[in-house]
């Protein structure tokens, strides 16, 4: 493998970008594979090696204001620009043959689509994976609810200077805890630019509409390879493409975490409490060149039998296929609230309602789902130590009699009043075994001033009957015959979102006050879980 070291891209405006160049032995040109990243292209350095052997040109740059690269970072902005220009850059190099794939996950996998949608000839196809394309309502925003964990910690990792501060004198749950951007800088002792841009733009405003690359969909048309996990915190994204985009599309989704899509091996096969087996040991890396070697060198290995859909199905840990997403074959299927906390097939035929008391001060703690990779108690885990909170309602289902296997987009009604002028609603959908553990299948919040436009903030009418739509993710289980389905409420969920202090104000501002929740159900008020219910799969 031969390397070309530290060159310095020109960006339209003249900052340089260092970049890293691995090539195969032999006079070449190359199809070429381009990665941008933010976390140092040294560390980039390993993952050359598969690209290299397969015939490959490895290019890795820096982002702009990172590590070796001139100018200064500003997370999401100068993607589009840059990316087009090491895309120029690589084209014309004498090693390069004109065919050019990008490639990454999680901020890696960011870039590629707004310099796809610039349209730059020598792009042939993109590898996104784990990587979110509306920066408010999944990364930063989920659903409106302020993303506490992920928004601090990352951005005072990677936002705040060239290469990353010190940051042995604090812990992050300290952070956590702190009340608001200039205290949280004054403990870590460096500002915090990023963090501050995040919180002061608390609605889906011309700030989030030009980071995000979800609705740019229309003006890219190549082939794309769209991967991640079920219990990845970013993922949504990879479903919403792989249906937008024109040419060739490929979705694969397993039963990992963010930090878990690469590699082989114990950490592949186990996330959470659960064990996957050998099936979920899936090499994503060879699936991707697999794709590359199609779109880039013209070698069909198979690539042209597989199916555009590949998911794996937990609960009986095989991989299934599907012709699109969601399935075509799924059907809607409704789970109602009602009495005594039952979750049923039946809507019922009278009102009620369940309440709790829901204090800022006092949040219910994160455990289970598609969490930051930075938290604890990531994945399928046992939440009974949640679920037993006076300020979490947990309604349940009858012991199932026959398996049943959902595959798709789960999503909740749910009828609501509070004596809040704003506040946030999450739920958890989750499995309880025979054994009486209840593991966390994925989950969903909303935060109720964005209800109906996350860019027109509207105050709850008290005490009066709302209707909420919580997007719960995406999962593909089978419940077995004698577990049941069981679905959590409450308002907090600390420290993957901060604390909602039952105002309508901008964040850390006023007074927390405790709010009384109202979970309604009935012929009117029918708050119903929608699942996605396959056969014969």
């Amino acid at each position: 493998m031969k390397a070309l070291l530290h060159r310095m891209v020109p960006a339209a405006d003249g900052v340089g970008l260092a970049t890293d160049v691995y090539l195969p032995a032999g006079p070449g040109p190359f199809p070429t594979v381009l990665v941008r990243t933010p976390y140092h292209r040294r560390g980039m350095q390993g993952q050359a090696h598969p690209f290299v052997a397969r015939g490959y040109a490895y290019v890795v740059q820096d982002c702009r204001g990172k590590y070796d690269s001139e100018g200064s970072f500003t997370p999401l902005v100068d993607e589009a620009a840059d990316g087009h220009a090491a895309l120029d850059w690589t084209a014309e190099q004498s090693w390069c043959n004109g065919r050019i794939g990008m490639w990454g996950r999680s901020y890696l996998g960011i870039v590629q689509m707004p310099a796809a949608a610039q349209g730059h000839e020598a792009l042939k196809c993109i590898a996104p994976s784990v990587a979110p394309g509306s920066y408010f309502r999944d990364w930063l925003r989920y659903d409106g609810c302020f993303a506490l964990a992920n928004a601090v910690a990352w951005s005072l990792t990677h936002a705040t200077c060239r290469t990353q501060p010190a940051m042995d004198h604090f812990d992050w749950g300290e952070l956590q805890r702190l009340d608001g951007v200039d205290v949280i800088a004054e403990r870590v002792g460096f500002s915090t630019p990023a963090l501050r841009q995040w919180s002061e733009h608390d609605t889906y405003d011309d700030f989030w509409r030009g980071l995000d690359w979800d609705h740019l969909y229309d003006s890219i048309d190549l082939s794309g390879f769209h991967s991640g996990g079920w219990f990845d915190h970013l993922t949504r994204t990879q479903y919403e493409s792989f249906g937008a985009l024109r040419g060739d599309q490929k979705l694969l989704i397993g039963p990992w975490g963010h930090k878990t899509v690469s590699g082989t091996g114990p950490a592949h096969t186990h996330y959470g409490d659960w064990e996957f087996g050998t099936a979920a040991d899936l090499d994503l890396l060879e699936a991707e060149l697999q794709f590359f070697d199609a779109h880039l060198r013209d070698v069909d290995d198979g690539y042209a039998d597989l199916p555009p859909v590949r998911v794996f199905l937990m609960g009986e840990n095989r991989w299934v296929s599907s012709s699109d997403w969601p399935p075509p074959d799924a059907h809607e299927q409704a789970w109602f609230l009602g009495a005594g906390k039952q979750l049923t097939r039946e809507a019922p035929t009278g009102d009620g309602e369940d309440t709790y008391r829901y204090d800022p001060r006092d949040p219910v703690p994160t455990r289970g789902g598609s969490l930051y990779w930075g938290l604890d108690h990531v994945g399928p885990v046992d939440v009974r130590s949640t679920q037993q909170r006076p300020d979490v309602l947990s309604y349940l289902s009858e012991v199932l009699s026959a398996p049943m296997t959902i595959i798709g987009d789960v999503s909740l009604e749910l009828h609501v009043a509070t004596d809040a002028e704003d506040t946030d609603f999450i739920a958890r959908l989750c499995v309880e075994g025979e054994d009486g553990a209840v593991i966390c299948l994925t989950q969903g919040q909303q935060r109720c001033r964005f209800r109906n436009d996350s860019c027109r903030p509207e105050v709850m009418p008290p005490e009066t009957a709302t209707c909420l739509q919580l997007p719960m993710g995406q999962t593909a289980y089978t419940f077995a015959a004698g577990s049941r389905l069981v679905l959590l409420v409450t308002s907090s969920d600390f420290p993957r979102i901060l604390p909602h202090r039952n105002r309508l104000a901008p964040l850390w501002e006023g007074d927390p006050v405790i709010a009384t929740q109202h979970v309604l159900y009935g012929p009117v008020t029918s708050s119903h879980l929608i699942l996605p219910v396959i056969e014969d799969i």
